[in-house]
């Protein structure tokens, strides 16, 4: 299994290692199964309207569908249940302290899922559309980014409650959020001010009195920001980098950890992700039909790929414009490429 000790949902038919690549189909509400070795399709599963984001845990897959007020869980033998979020639009998902946390970004708050009884155990309040979540190392803090208040709230995650917050900026719009190895970096993307900003992890929740709201917006943590190219969404940490793909101007800008600028990569149409495959970076392009590294190897894929999983060195490629996924290996080149309902997007392997 990929995480720990989950399982997958039964099929009735596997392929030789057993393992299944489940695709959450934006456009057909269901969860897409494929045989991880040979692509082959092995059933969908009914999961809801609008379902995005996947992920594992506890023996279960979870998949947010953000056309509703809930989470669908598929267990080990295909069962599926619904877990009420109370509020509308969860999408990403974060496991810290063995719960199971979802942004729901229409609701302005944090679903906290008992992954084991299935049930909605909390709701935490945070900035308004919240996006991506980062869990610290020790699974002791959540950080949630707000698109719409321009904060990284920080969340409690035994108390369940918002603790702390970071202004990003006048304006700012927070889309990836993410913690050094170490946890004492934190990284937010400002997808408006094209910019990336730093703060201090190591003191979140420290001083803050969240019971004044002008106290929750505390731009002191701010350690540095830096420039990066045009409509930034994501980005990819390190202990000793920090990548930032620009989408619309096809650059992917590297820095440092204190982001110090050490190269602005370019060659690129449509960055949207990187992954480390055998000592290089490898670069997952919404524009083109091809997979492209930093270093300027390119390996051909049935078509652009918007989101992908790493997988024992591949990448399992959604094509989401192009209704398909494709297993992918930087030295083979294409290994299967099969057809699925419509707008796969972010896998899981279970």
């Amino acid at each position: 299994m990929t995480d720990g000790d989950n399982a997958a949902p039964s099929t009735g038919t596997t392929d030789a290692s057993g393992r299944i690549v489940a695709v959450p189909c934006e456009g057909a509400d269901v969860l897409a199964l494929l045989a991880l070795e040979t692509g082959e399709r092995l059933g969908e599963i009914p999961v809801g309207s609008h379902p995005v984001h996947a992920t594992t845990c506890r023996g279960r897959t979870f998949v947010a569908t953000m056309g509703e007020r809930a989470v669908t869980a598929v267990g080990p033998d295909g069962e599926v249940r619904q877990i009420d979020t109370g509020v509308l639009g969860p999408s990403h998902f974060a496991v810290a302290g063995g719960t199971l946390f979802t942004a729901c970004s229409a609701g302005d708050a944090v679903a906290v899922i008992d992954p084991e009884t299935l049930t909605l155990v909390g709701r935490v309040a945070v900035g308004a559309e919240p996006h991506e979540l980062a869990a610290s190392p020790d699974g002791d803090r959540l950080y949630v980014g707000s698109r719409r208040d321009g904060t990284v709230d920080v969340v409690d995650v035994a108390a369940r409650e918002r603790v702390d917050a970071v202004d990003v900026g006048p304006d700012a719009r927070v889309q990836g959020v993410a913690l050094s190895p170490d946890g004492t970096r934190g990284y937010a993307i400002d997808q408006r001010g094209a910019r990336a900003v730093a703060f201090d992890a190591s003191v979140m929740g420290a001083t803050s009195d969240t019971s004044d709201t002008s106290s929750r917006r505390v731009a002191d943590r701010l350690l540095e920001t830096a420039a990066v190219g045009a409509d930034p969404y994501d980005l990819v940490v390190t202990a000793d980098r920090v990548f930032v793909p620009g989408r619309a101007d096809g650059t992917v800008h590297e820095f440092d950890e204190d982001l110090v600028l050490r190269d602005i990569h370019e060659r690129f149409s449509r960055p949207v992700d990187l992954f480390r495959i055998d000592g290089a970076w490898w670069v997952l392009d919404a524009d083109e039909a091809a997979i492209r590294s930093l270093d300027g190897e390119v390996v051909e894929t049935a078509a652009p790929g918007l989101v992908a999983r790493a997988v024992d060195g591949r990448l399992v490629v959604s094509h989401y414009d192009d209704d398909c996924v494709s297993l992918v290996d930087v030295g083979e080149g294409t290994v299967w490429t099969t057809e699925v309902p419509s707008y796969p997007f972010g896998a899981v392997v279970v």
